[in-house]
Parts: structure tokens; sequence; C-alpha cells
């Protein structure tokens, strides 16, 4: 696992990112094996990449698994995960209890998958963001895929995207092909911070995926039906500002002073690098170039991102 940990970091970095967070397995069978590796490479790789790890029970909450969250918290796992409350565990407020009762411990964020569709995927997101509001977490809670979103009426949609801004809730797409997408412009006119994610790269879900952020803004875009420069670069803030701040990490600007975790990439505005993503692309990190390309036409406009 640490070696294709290892490769796919190395991967992103010559794409431009700068910053992971990735959801770790936890369940009954697993323990905390994976926890404990991919602990230990977040150390070794502080210097390339910042690593950001949720605790995911991946096959619910049933047996031991609340105390291996809790152990998790306690080796510094930087996220509380949580999983389909309805779907998978049959229980919503217990899984809610769990999940908010351990970030509130601990002082953690939360990052939750929300599979579950519908009406009930809508009031579960409900529930979110009210626990959210009611323990004042606004900012610190985020919900991944959220397809309810796509599947419900719009005065549904009206009152669950004004309930998530209130919750402070950010909602992650990753502009999934089979699955019901969030209505963006809905829930962006509510107040609702969205930002963009690869989801699966490669792997047993799914053999699409690369982890080029940028085309994954692309791709978002064009589920959105973006087509104006300001709506491309809406896209290309998901996977930048957005993401950051999910994260808690500092904003990056470019400005005397900021720190400089940058790429600069063949194109001529950002709107263009949002539509046509090319791999060639310069990518600096605290000041230094960690990938770049060594030959550059004389005559290609470079973006900053």
């Amino acid at each position: 696992m640490e070696e294709r940990a290892v490769q796919l970091i190395d991967q992103v970095i010559g794409f431009g990112t700068v910053a992971i967070r990735s959801h770790v397995d936890i369940d009954q069978e697993l323990g905390l094996s994976h926890v404990e590796t991919l602990l230990e490479l977040r150390d070794v790789m502080r210097d390339e990449i910042d690593l950001q790890l949720v605790a995911f029970p991946q096959s619910g909450f049933g047996g031991a698994v609340p105390d291996l969250m809790e152990e998790a918290m306690r080796l510094g796992v930087d996220v509380v995960g949580g999983l389909d409350p309805a779907g998978i565990d049959e229980d919503i407020q217990s899984h809610l209890d769990l999940v908010f009762g351990l970030a509130e411990r601990f002082d953690r964020r939360v990052d939750i998958h929300l599979h579950d569709g519908g009406e009930l995927g809508a009031f579960e997101l409900r529930q979110i963001a009210e626990r959210s509001k009611v323990l004042g977490m606004q900012g610190r809670v985020a919900v991944s895929h959220a397809f309810a979103l796509g599947m419900i009426a719009p005065d549904v949609l009206q009152q669950t995207a004004e309930a998530l801004a209130a919750g402070g809730i950010a909602i992650m797409t990753n502009g999934p092909g089979p699955d019901a997408m969030p209505p963006l412009h809905p829930l962006m006119d509510a107040g609702v911070l969205i930002f963009g994610g690869s989801d699966n790269i490669r792997d047993a879900w799914s053999p699409f995926g690369d982890g080029d952020l940028l085309r994954r803004a692309s791709l978002i875009g064009y589920r959105a039906n973006f087509r104006t420069d300001a709506e491309l670069r809406s896209a290309f803030e998901f996977v930048t500002a957005h993401s950051r701040r999910v994260m808690g990490l500092e904003p990056v600007s470019i400005a005397a002073g900021s720190r400089a975790d940058l790429i600069a990439v063949e194109a001529f505005d950002v709107p263009e690098a949002i539509a046509d993503p090319r791999p060639a692309r310069i990518v600096i990190r605290a000041g230094q170039i960690v990938r770049g390309v060594h030959h550059l036409h004389t005559k290609v406009h470079w973006s900053v991102a």
C-alpha cells in the first residue's frame, strides 16, 4: 500500500497538486493497519505534499469500529469520516452522534460520504447541516457526492440548500458519470461552498481517474453545463481555493510574502486552462520548482494558477 501511495503522490504532484485529503478505510477486519501505514507516510512525505487523512468507516459503525475510530483520532488522523447513515448503518441519528461526537471531542473536521438518494438523502443532508449549526462547526464539515441533491424537486432542493448554507456545509462533487450530480448553480446561489475532488483514481471502484484536478474541474464544468468565462473560473476555484478552505489550509495569493504554492499552465488564461487542460505545467511548492517542462515554445502564453 505504501508503494502505491507513493506512486500516486508522485503522479499528482506532477499535475500540480500540493495537498491531498485521503479517506482511509477502518473496519473490523482491517483494524487500523491502513491508518498506521499512511500516518507514517504522511511524516515521510511532509516536505513533498500536505497529506490530510480521514478516518473512514467503510463498512459502517458496527462492532468495534467506534473504538477504532476513536483510536485513529488519538493517533493523529485529521478528519472524522462518515458514510450513508441510513444506507449503511440504517440509523441516521446514532451514526451522526458518533461522527459529530468524535469531531467535537477531538476538535476535528468532518467529511461524510453520502450516496443515499432522493428525499432520504436530502433529509440526511439537512440533519447534518443542523448538527453543524448547533455545534458551531460551520466551515468544518463537508459532504462528498450528495447525489440526492440532483434527484429532488426544486422546492426541496431550495430548502436543503438553505439548510446547508446555514450549517456551513461544503459539498464535494467529482462530476460523476453514471450518478445524479448536485445542481451547482442553485447551491452556489444559496451560498453553499462547492469544491471538487477526484474520488477514485484507477482503483477497485473505477478504472477512470488520474488525479489531474484541472481535468477534473473541466469534467465538473462539462457536467454542470458551464459555458461562460465566469463559470469556468468557478470550476477552477472548486479545485484550488475552495478545496484549501475545506481542508483548513491558508489561502494562496500571488503577492509578496505569500507562500509560493502554485502552478503555471500552458494556457492564455484560467478559463482556457479549464476548457482545455494541457499536460505541460510548471509546479512550484514553497517557492521551489518541483516539476517542470524543459523546453517551452517562445510564443506560448502561461497562466499562473
